[in-house]
């Protein structure tokens, strides 16, 4: 009797309802983030077990579960259309192009965040005007002038032209980061003497290492996973990931297992990418998320 009545009384005190909510509440938070979770990773959760079947299997309905894996679909997809070479010449062509992006957006958004001019005010918001502009709308005059400069299937055009989408974006990226940097600690450097290329290298990149980590993967994965540039900027010289995977498509037919395992490898430097550098992309996107 003393047990139950103690039982009701600790269901009714305050307290207790108020940990039963927060329970309840870290429930419900751990449920949607599990179903948010599935709806993302079921496609490349398919895309690596159709990686892994005979074209019979990949194509039966019902779905086959329980098959023989066929790890030669890697080295088959590897050797098929060129995509070995096309997979390196991507890898280059990220590199270098993130590179040139962070030289350029680091120093940019430094100017932007410390200087506040209107001109520089215009000019940002001219940047990211650019920046919202749908791709396709760069595509005619972009090819027009590649076709004179020489700059058509080459590394370095299609460098340069990643930098009218991915620099604008950084360099917005990289300003809002520098912003959260008290001016005070820039002003005590530039009294002990140091130039303002000092204060940049020494005093803000250090500061900001996790938001230029953040802006860099956000650069290398918009470099990698885009199709437009590609499509229209290069041919047989320079061919990317992303448009050699579409051309594993045959007349009126796919190989989906082949195609599947060169989606899989070209994931893989993303997944890489990310893990290494997970601890400062979290750091980075949160950063001046909290005041105080």
């Amino acid at each position: 009797m003393n047990d139950a009545r103690s039982l009701v009384r600790w269901e009714l005190h305050p307290k207790s309802r108020v940990n039963r909510h927060r329970l309840l509440g870290k429930c419900a938070s751990f449920l949607t983030l599990g179903v948010i979770s599935a709806v993302f990773l079921a496609p490349v959760v398919w895309m690596a077990l159709t990686a892994l079947k005979t074209q019979r299997e990949a194509l039966a309905l019902p779905p086959v579960w329980i098959f023989e894996p066929q790890w030669s679909n890697f080295t088959r997809a590897w050797q098929s259309n060129d995509f070995g070479r096309s997979f390196l010449i991507t890898t280059s062509v990220s590199i270098f192009s993130v590179m040139l992006t962070m030289l350029l957006s680091i120093p940019a958004g430094y100017v932007l965040a410390r200087y506040r001019r209107r001109w520089l005010s215009m000019f940002e918001v001219g940047m990211i005007f650019i920046r919202m502009l749908p791709e396709i709308l760069f595509m005619l005059p972009l090819y027009s002038i590649f076709q004179t400069t020489g700059l058509f299937d080459t590394q370095l055009g299609i460098v340069l032209a990643f930098q009218i989408f991915n620099l604008p974006y950084s360099a917005w990226l990289i300003r809002q980061f520098v912003a959260e940097v008290p001016v005070e600690l820039d002003e005590a450097a530039l009294l002990d003497g140091a130039s303002v290329w000092q204060v940049l290298w020494h005093v803000i990149i250090p500061t900001i290492r996790p938001g230029i980590v953040a802006a860099t993967v956000l650069s290398f994965i918009a470099v990698w996973t885009n199709l437009l540039l590609p499509l229209t900027l290069t041919y047989s010289e320079t061919p990317m990931v992303a448009t050699t995977i579409a051309n594993f498509k045959g007349y009126g037919s796919f190989d989906w297992p082949i195609m599947s395992a060169a989606a899989i490898i070209s994931l893989a430097p993303q997944f890489l990418f990310f893990l290494f550098a997970q601890k400062y992309i979290v750091k980075g996107l949160t950063l001046g998320a909290v005041k105080g």
